[in-house]
């Protein structure tokens, strides 16, 4: 792959995570702060919408999978372009709901608008992961346009939290939070028409993919899908992926509370103990990439468990902002570490399922590891949400009791699940050699296609 074709490539996730960035970092302390919701409810909005998205991956996955290439329209990427309007739509819903309303109405509406939301995020990020795992064939191609799309990512989520460090520590006006965060949907809307603009999609590539048939049979699926859950990498993986992944993904909410009323720092504080990280894992990304090549995503995981757990522990015995920015540090490493290591091992197992079955199930196999760990993952907002409401949560009256809550949501649970997800990990079989095994598979499925499309 070319330098400007890996940028291309690189740049559709991360300006469509702008808006996930948004609803699972940021909307929870606006509704409890600003709108007035209570905790708990945020907790079941979460639940109601981690199920739905739950089951509708599994099936949209099915249904594109087995969706036809159109020379007027194209597939993947035709996917994408479709579903944008969409969910910029239902973020801009979510930010206008009005604390004046009655709590349940604001409970229905921000379900329905993370509903419609939730629908048209799901068909496109099936759509770009299906077409990233196409272009991208090898675990070296991954792990390298991974890392520009750490980057890219990090310049957005900068922008898009930057408004809760900002406005939502230390200062609760809303006439300035909902102008910045209608701001960022207008900023991420230019974003994504761009990132779209330069992909390209042709019908060469897709005579490269093996489908039996383009017509559903469920009884056929069914099977299907069993004989992934069955393989040995898949439910090692997916049972790391809902304990410890999940546990370290879920970072930036619990932040944004700790920093607020257990450091009790400052808006600007706050934005330097959440930039300053990001700077120091943005620099020593290089490093990473190499080592996780060098490795092997397994090893390199392992690896990252060590800043996290050691960044974690000292938060839980420190408020001091210095000294908290210095655990976020070690937290930061370690969560981009795991998650760029994990980039191949999401492609790994499409190519080891292909190699298995003779059929490419890019969709199928993303949807039912998403079917078991959306509802999954959830666990970790549903059981900060609850802790909060718990320990006696009230943004205007913050007691001793309410911080103990905040510390032990913050640091204990995700060490609890760290831990927890050790044992998978530890029987995860696709190592170093059986990773370059399938990246080779891979890249010889793929390359007639590739010269074609060249010619």
């Amino acid at each position: 792959m070319t330098r400007k074709e890996k940028w291309a490539l690189a740049m559709p996730g991360p300006t469509s995570q702008l808006g996930q960035i948004i609803i699972h970092n940021v909307l929870m302390k606006y509704y409890t702060d600003i709108i007035g919701l209570d905790a708990k409810f945020i907790g079941w909005v979460y639940l109601i919408y981690n199920i739905w998205n739950a089951i509708n991956d599994p099936l949209f996955g099915v249904l594109i999978d087995k969706m036809p290439y159109r020379p007027k329209r194209g597939k993947y990427v035709y996917l994408m372009r479709v579903t944008t309007p969409v969910m910029l739509l239902a973020m801009v819903g979510m930010v206008l709901n009005s604390p004046s309303w009655n709590e349940w109405l604001i409970f229905g509406l921000l379900t329905l608008e993370l509903f419609v939301f939730d629908t048209g995020y799901t068909a496109y990020s099936i759509g770009y992961n299906s077409y990233f795992y196409i272009k991208a064939p090898t675990a070296a191609d991954r792990v390298n346009v991974d890392t520009r799309r750490v980057y890219l990512a990090n310049a957005i989520s900068f922008l898009a939290t930057l408004i809760p460090t900002l406005l939502l520590v230390d200062n609760k006006d809303p006439k300035l939070i909902i102008p910045a965060l209608l701001g960022v949907v207008a900023v991420d809307a230019v974003l994504m028409f761009f990132s779209l603009r330069i992909l390209k999609e042709s019908e060469d590539i897709y005579k490269t993919i093996p489908v039996k048939n383009e017509k559903v049979n469920y009884k056929e699926t069914l099977a299907a899908a069993w004989g992934v859950i069955k393989a040995k990498a898949f439910w090692t993986y997916l049972l790391f992926f809902i304990t410890a992944r999940g546990a370290i993904s879920y970072y930036f909410t619990p932040f944004l509370y700790y920093v607020d009323h257990v450091s009790k720092a400052s808006e600007i504080e706050a934005t330097i103990a959440d930039v300053l990280p990001g700077l120091i894992m943005l620099a020593l990304l290089p490093l990473i990439t190499k080592v996780i090549k060098h490795v092997g995503s397994k090893v390199a995981i392992l690896i990252s468990y060590i800043p996290a757990l050691m960044g974690f522990a000292g938060l839980f015995f420190n408020s001091n902002i210095v000294n908290v920015v210095s655990c976020y540090v070690l937290i930061i490493l370690g969560k981009n570490c795991m998650e760029v290591a994990c980039t191949p091992i999401n492609g790994a197992l499409i190519d080891d399922d292909e190699m298995r079955t003779g059929e490419r199930k890019t969709g199928l196999v993303g949807g039912v590891f998403a079917l078991g760990t959306i509802m999954l993952t959830s666990i970790q907002q549903f059981v900060f949400s609850n802790i909060l409401s718990a320990y006696g949560y009230d943004a205007k009256n913050i007691t001793e009791q309410a911080i103990l809550g905040i510390r032990i949501g913050t640091c204990l649970v995700p060490i609890a699940f760290f831990l927890l997800g050790l044992i998978p990990l530890l029987l995860f079989p696709i190592n170093k050699k059986r990773e370059d095994e399938l990246s080779l598979f891979n890249k010889t499925q793929r390359e007639a296609g590739n010269r074609q499309e060249e010619a």
